[in-house]
């Protein structure tokens, strides 16, 4: 067997367990029968796929928002050093 069909079959293999764990996840939190989680589950996946592309988008933006306030708070605590003061604790969150 070559490499590539190898690495294929492991990667089918892989992909296959996280479906049949996520559908397990899926039939334990809605008290359905695993065999009708996995029946569904070509749709979810298509599903999940169609909005792949905003989910990472928006994950994006959440992390250049994210990146911007810590900037901001670090340029804040910088300020406050040189002014001779000590930073403020952070507030959790």
């Amino acid at each position: 067997m070559s490499r590539v069909a190898a690495t294929l079959g492991l990667a089918a293999v892989g992909a296959a367990a996280l479906v049949v764990e996520r559908a397990r996840r899926i039939s334990q939190e809605q008290g359905r029968p695993l065999a009708d989680v996995l029946r569904g589950m070509p749709g979810r996946l298509r599903d999940d796929l169609s909005t792949l592309g905003d989910d990472l988008r928006e994950a994006a933006d959440e992390g250049r928002s994210a990146a911007s306030r810590r900037e901001q708070e670090i340029d804040e605590e910088i300020e406050e050093i040189r002014r001779g003061g000590s930073p403020g604790p952070r507030p959790a969150g």
